[in-house]
């Protein structure tokens, strides 16, 4: 059997004593340098199990404060890949997109490509960060939801998207890897230069009409993907 990640491992040795008491709520956890000299562990692979806890809604970490216990239960995680209209009902239930900026624009040529349409279309668009609904913590990612012009957009603006919306009938997912720019990092509080991923989601209509995109740019540290893979009915 194969063993879990070392990030995982201290998370779930870190999400034990919370639920134990051992850190109760409101308390402080230990600081990154405290973990890693106690787990002898890298820096980057401490990040990643804290940001597993928050993730699963048991800490809020703060930059330059600390990380402290909020639940001793997990409230839920953030998944940010979607594979059916269940999964994207669930995301926008779940985070919203923090003081959003909104207009009408038309695709110019670089635009166009970043959407995958033509130039001189016009679009609907709403940006920010975006946060877990009910938590305070750091930003998830930097969202941008594009939305064709003539179509509605109440549910967007709003945060609600019901299963029978056209947008969650039919969409593609790319990943795609980037550098940060200062512009982008700052509202996310993250490293100007350092990675991150950007997950873009595009909605068709059945007869393949591009509906709406969402640009989805998250700093390396705050969040996981995890796919499984099909099970064998043994371990290797």
């Amino acid at each position: 059997m194969n063993r879990l990640p070392q990030y995982r491992m201290l998370a779930e040795h870190l999400g034990q004593q919370i639920r134990r008491g051992t850190f109760g709520v409101g308390d402080k956890m230990p600081t990154e340098a405290q973990l890693c000299q106690q787990h002898g562990l890298s820096r980057g692979t401490v990040r990643h199990a804290l940001h597993h806890l928050e993730s699963a809604g048991l800490i809020n970490r703060r930059p330059g404060a600390g990380s402290e216990v909020v639940s001793r239960v997990p409230t839920g995680s953030y998944q940010p890949l979607a594979s059916n209209a269940a999964d994207i009902v669930e995301l926008v239930a779940n985070t919203r997109i923090v003081r959003p900026t909104t207009r009408e624009l038309v695709a110019d040529r670089n635009l166009a490509k970043r959407l995958g349409t033509k130039g001189g279309t016009r679009w609907w668009v709403m940006t920010g960060v975006r946060k877990h609904r009910g938590r305070q913590g750091q930003p998830l990612c930097f969202s941008e939801q594009y939305l064709r012009a003539e179509l509605p957009r109440d549910q967007l603006v709003h945060g609600i998207i019901d299963p029978g919306n056209p947008i969650t009938s039919r969409f593609e997912q790319t990943i795609t890897a980037v550098v940060l720019s200062r512009e982008m990092a700052q509202p996310m509080a993250a490293d100007p230069g350092s990675a991150a991923l950007v997950i873009t989601r595009r909605h068709r209509d059945s007869s393949g009409r591009l509906l709406a995109v969402g640009i989805h740019t998250h700093p390396a540290d705050r969040f996981t993907i995890v796919l499984p893979s099909p099970q064998r009915g043994h371990d290797d």
